[in-house]
């Protein structure tokens, strides 16, 4: 603490010698408020003489250390006319400048231009949501799928970054979750952007960053959103929507309903064979059944004044799972063969409620302070009837099973800025999150008659705090920082004398983000950073899925959570991007097998292994030729997975490619092409298939409040994903199919009008992602 009162003295001090020049900054705009940018700024003295050159970035542009005088300020962006502005410089001034578009009107011909609404600058991609074909996409989770590098699980409930795992998400940079990402309506979106390596401010979870901006440029009244999206998968589906908000002066509220009524199917192939004792396995597994859900939410937000604000938002979700296991298993054990139809009769409910305070408090006018609070709850509870039916013998009942399982999550956070002058921003701040799990199973076995209970409980708790400097030195901009996590893990059941799990561990996770511009149009960046991703605190449980007599799926509660180091540079050159990157990640978790010879079963579970490591080689190009937008990447993966009881081949380099393209057939109807795949990939220890996925979509919009729109998702029905491995001496070959193959009708209507959503919430709970 005393080298951090020394700096701000230091910082203060160089201020005050300073107060005899002066600083001139500005914001650039365009006619619809929005930024410009890139562009040149240039400032002459009263006679015409250049007496300095800096660039737009992000809209913005300084000139430091200039004595007062009398200057022309000049701005030159692409597309706009050149403007010029006379400024009397006798104290620090920060401007706000508008540009008027440059357009050409000929006789009876009007030359239109179309924007870009993928932009990239310093290796980050930025997509503009309103008025592109994302935006007749029925879920944020859609629009998120169509991004370069992101992947949605099959059950929509995660969302990873290709080689970096699973992203932060941030609404007005202010933290989220997939439950209250879902509970967004597409309509309030006005851009989304992909960040590399964030801040040691964010949470040590995450390599990347999702940060979704809403609309500002609405009328004081009402809003509500209707929304009606009718799916065509392997079964109908069915999504119902309202959206609405409201705001007078001070106060705003917002609320939402979704009704979904889903008809998820998931399949999965799969061959084994135990190599020291000689038994072959290979079945065919289908789950299938409908799935009724409800998502609701609502918040409140009231300025107190121009800076202070209190908030507060409930976010609830409920889904009932009905749905038959049928697995048929070929099982051959030496020379006995035993053909195996198993059906597990699945009744399952799942409840998640996540609640809210914020305060906001602007301390002086270069210092804030923001404190809150958050409780999360999730329930799980699974009853299964297992019917075996050998060798057509007919079905008999195996075994009853009851298993349930909830988390309480209490969370408190706060956070104090700093700016010492316009250019340099301290930023400390602290977290505590105290969880507490308990899962219940009762296994009721027929033959033989039997009867299995267990309780097993599980605390932990996480105590952060951070520090962090940014700013920029001489045109180079610089972020540092130091983020403190002790984690302390304790669980165990409660028939035993000792606990399973007993942990208590501190990390530093140093963050140092460096750019270099060398125009307006290029700049070098560098970057090093440490990460964790923790597992879920569901593997916390003892919950398992049946799937034969000889295969089990299960949680692993001794799982360990995986540290992650990087680093990476990027080389901006105008709409060209290139980055390179090198990673090590020490216990990875990866689904492994291991064979018990006691229950004669194979156990299926997430697993440490020891040790992955891997470069990647990413470029990315945006481009825009009449009515045609594209956006596109390619990126070569090394990486290498390592672990002493599995066979570790040769791993060899793999592409993942990805473009998006958009088409302005007319008038607010638009056509969308989105390819991406991966070629086959050799990681070590796991080989798996490559792939291509197909979509397209088209929309329409009409009387400016309704738009319909078409979507074809996995044209080719391709989304099919192998794995192939040997580990504790099982060989695997595993097949995994997604239902991925849609065609969807959807119809959105608006009415009602708002004015300037001022809303403001954050999740205090840094580890909310966990909770599921």
């Amino acid at each position: 603490m005393k080298r951090i009162m020394y700096l701000s003295f230091l910082l203060l001090s160089y201020i005050g010698y300073g107060q005899s020049e002066y600083s001139l900054s500005g914001t650039i705009l365009d006619q619809n408020n929005t930024t410009v940018e890139a562009g040149d700024v240039i400032l002459y003295d009263k006679n015409s003489n250049l007496v300095k050159y800096t660039f737009i970035k992000n809209g913005k542009f300084v000139f430091e250390r200039l004595k007062a005088n009398e200057y022309t300020l000049s701005i030159v962006a692409l597309g706009y006319l050149e403007k010029s502005e006379v400024i009397l410089l006798d104290s620090n001034k920060n401007i706000t400048i508008e540009l008027k578009e440059n357009t050409v009107i000929l006789d009876e011909v009007t030359v239109k231009a179309i924007k870009n609404n993928i932009t990239m600058a310093n290796g980050n991609l930025k997509i503009r949501i309103e008025n592109s074909v994302l935006e007749s996409l029925p879920s944020t989770v859609d629009i998120l799928s169509k991004l370069p590098g992101i992947q949605i699980s099959p059950n929509q409930e995660s969302i990873s970054v290709v080689g970096k795992g699973t992203p932060l998400i941030y609404m007005d940079n202010q933290k989220i979750d997939i439950d209250q990402l879902k509970s967004l309506s597409v309509e309030n979106i006005k851009d989304i952007e992909l960040i590399d390596n964030p801040s040691a401010k964010y949470e040590a979870e995450g390599r990347n960053l999702i940060l979704i901006t809403r609309k500002q440029n609405s009328l004081d009244g009402y809003n509500i959103k209707l929304s009606e999206i009718i799916s065509f998968k392997r079964r109908f589906n069915n999504y119902l929507g309202v959206h609405s908000n409201y705001k007078n002066n001070a106060l705003e509220l917002r609320g939402n309903f979704n009704y979904n009524q889903l008809g998820p199917w998931e399949g999965a192939d799969s061959m084994l064979n135990v190599l020291d004792q000689d038994i072959k396995s290979q079945y065919q597994v289908r789950a299938t059944g409908p799935r009724p859900q409800f998502i609701t939410g609502g918040g409140f937000f009231y300025q107190l004044n121009k800076n202070d604000y209190i908030s507060g938002q409930v976010n609830l979700r409920a889904q009932t799972d009905k749905f038959p296991i049928k697995t048929n298993t070929l099982l051959q054990d030496q020379s006995i063969e035993d053909h195996i139809i198993t059906e597990g009769q699945n009744d399952e409910k799942r409840n998640f409620l996540s609640s809210n305070i914020n305060f906001n408090k602007k301390i002086t006018h270069t210092s804030n302070l923001f404190f809150g609070l958050q409780y999360s709850n999730y329930v799980r509870h699974l009853k299964s009837h297992i019917f075996n039916n050998i060798n057509e013998a007919g079905f008999e009942l195996s075994q009853n099973r009851n298993q349930r399982y909830e988390i309480g999550v209490f969370a408190s956070k706060i956070d104090i800025d700093k700016n010492f002058g316009e250019h340099t921003k301290l930023e400390i701040g602290g977290s505590l999150s105290n969880a507490n799990a308990l899962a219940l199973s009762s296994f009721e076995f027929i033959n033989p008659i039997d009867k299995k209970i267990s309780k097993y409980d599980y605390r932990e708790s996480i105590y952060a705090s951070y520090i962090q400097l940014s700013g920029n030195l001489n045109k180079i901009e610089y972020s540092t920082g130091v983020r403190s996590e002790t984690n302390i893990v304790k669980g165990g059941f409660r028939n035993a004398n000792e606990l399973l799990v007993n942990r208590k561990q501190t990390r530093l996770f140093p963050k140092i983000r460096i750019n270099i511009p060398i125009d307006s149009t290029k700049s070098i960046t560098l970057n090093y950073g440490t990460v964790i991703n923790r597992p879920n605190y569901l593997n916390a449980s003892s919950i398992s899925t049946f799937i034969n007599p000889f295969v089990e799926f299960s949680r692993n509660v001794n799982l360990k959570s995986t540290t992650i180091e990087e680093i990476s540079t990027t080389l901006q050159y105008k709409k060209y991007t290139c980055n390179i990157s090198y990673y090590t990640e020490n216990n990875p978790v990866f689904y492994n097998v291991a064979y018990n010879n006691t229950e004669n079963r194979v156990i299926s579970s997430p697993q440490n292994f020891e040790k992955e490591s891997g470069y990647q080689i990413r470029f990315a190009n945006t481009a825009t030729y009449r009515f045609w937008n594209t956006t596109n990447s390619l990126t070569l993966v090394h990486n290498s997975i390592k672990n002493p009881t599995a066979v570790t081949k040769q791993s060899k380099p793999y592409l993942y490619y990805y473009s998006n393209n958009e088409f302005k057939l007319a008038a607010k109807t638009t056509l969308g092409l989105n390819f991406w795949g991966f070629t086959r990939r050799n990681q070590g220890v796991f080989e798996r298939n490559a792939l291509f996925i197909m979509n397209a979509s088209v929309s329409k919009t009409y009387f400016e409040n309704l738009q319909i729109a078409v979507n074809f998702n996995d044209i080719f029905r391709n989304m099919t994903y192998k794995d192939k491995y040997t580990s504790n001496n099982i060989a695997v070959q595993d097949t995994f199919y997604v239902d991925g193959n849609e065609i969807s009708f959807s119809i959105k209507y608006s009415f009602g009008k708002i004015k300037k959503l001022s809303f403001k919430n954050k999740d205090v709970d840094d580890n909310l992602n966990r909770i599921r």
